[in-house]
């Protein structure tokens, strides 16, 4: 009868340490995701704003 519980519990906290090993993974990956999405924001905005600087160029240059 011990034998059979101590399975069952066994289970039980081997269930829990997945749900939480998964869980660590998943705010890992959110982290790195948001990491990477603000270096590709950043990218862009230059982008941009070098091409703002460029048409404000040929404005002033057509005028």
């Amino acid at each position: 009868m011990d034998f059979n519980i101590v399975k069952i519990g066994g289970f039980i906290v081997l269930i829990l340490v997945y749900l939480v090993v998964r869980k660590f993974f998943k705010n890992v990956a959110d982290l790195t995701e948001n990491i990477g999405e603000s270096a590709d924001n950043e990218d862009e905005l230059k982008r941009l704003n070098t091409k703002i600087a460029v048409l404000e160029q040929q404005i002033n240059n057509k005028s």
